[in-house]
């Protein structure tokens, strides 16, 4: 069977568009936007399978010239206050009556919808096929729950502006200069729990999560700490999400993403609310001190 990566890249913002203005106006801005994002597509050797509504479906041979083109869309200085979101990702294709399917074009349509404007989210099987320049323009993202996808699937973004538009990592430096953390002990409400590498719990509503937080704010399976290969992670898998409060103070907002976490900090669990300790999970990690 063939197999490609899949680019799904599309546009944000139409809907406001189509308010100020009428429909043809509208539909026909769009078009232009994608005729360009098209060209864009096979400038950089792709095949755009098809564009409908606001997006366009294109796979390529080799994972930096999707990267190359996703980074072009995203960069562009497009007219109306649009802009471009995109997921990649490689697998297998079945190709149909000049349509493609399959999980590579499954899961990066996912990974399209989760990722912000002005965000390209790249799942591992195309990450890894990247250039070392290219990879060393992305975040980790660590493992994301998709649906369809027994496990995780490890996600990296590259991103054009600033917090708001790309998940970044806390705590340290960067990936490869980072602490790696021995262990972890995580607290709420009277409750603790201690993590070792290649251990996690779950928090949510559910009566078979390890952290359960019966309020309504709580998703049934909200979110997920692990620490693996000696590296804290935290999963929001919820529709309410997270915040993330760090020892200094900042406070990210975290909705079906993950990150990386190190030192001490608080997790808010369905809530903006620090005063409702029930819905705080704190933690602190036991980190390695290098010789």
């Amino acid at each position: 069977m063939a197999t490609a990566h899949v680019l799904i890249a599309d546009v944000t913002g139409s809907t406001k568009l189509y308010d100020r203005m009428s429909d043809r106006e509208a539909l026909s801005r769009i078009s232009g936007i994608l005729a360009r994002m098209r060209t864009i597509v096979e400038e950089n050797g792709g095949t755009c399978v098809k564009s409908q509504g606001d997006d366009t479906l294109s796979h390529f041979s080799d994972a930096d010239s999707a990267f190359k083109a996703a980074r072009a869309m995203i960069e562009d200085d497009w007219p109306d206050g649009l802009a471009v979101h995109a997921g990649a990702y490689h697998g297998e294709l079945v190709t149909h009556e000049a349509d493609i399917y399959g999980d590579a074009v499954n899961t990066a349509a996912r990974l399209a919808t989760l990722a912000k404007p002005g965000e390209i989210l790249l799942g591992d099987t195309v990450f890894e096929k990247l250039s070392e320049r290219n990879r060393a323009l992305c975040v980790s993202m660590g493992g994301l729950k998709l649906k369809g996808k027994e496990s995780p699937v490890r996600v990296h973004s590259f991103a054009v502006g600033d917090l708001d538009t790309q998940t970044v990592l806390f705590g340290a430096k960067s990936v490869d200069t980072g602490p790696r953390t021995d262990s972890v002990a995580l607290s709420c409400n009277g409750a603790a729990w201690t993590l070792t590498d290649g251990q996690s719990i779950m928090v949510g509503r559910s009566a078979d999560c390890e952290a359960r937080l019966a309020h309504p704010w709580v998703s049934r399976k909200h979110g997920s700490f692990e620490l693996r290969a000696a590296q804290l992670e935290y999963t929001d898998h919820s529709s309410s999400g997270s915040t993330v409060i760090t020892a200094d103070g900042q406070e990210i907002s975290l909705q079906r993403r993950s990150m990386l976490l190190s030192g001490v900090g608080m997790i808010l669990v369905g809530t903006r609310d620090a005063t409702l300790s029930d819905s705080v999970i704190r933690y602190a990690t036991n980190d390695l001190v290098p010789d």
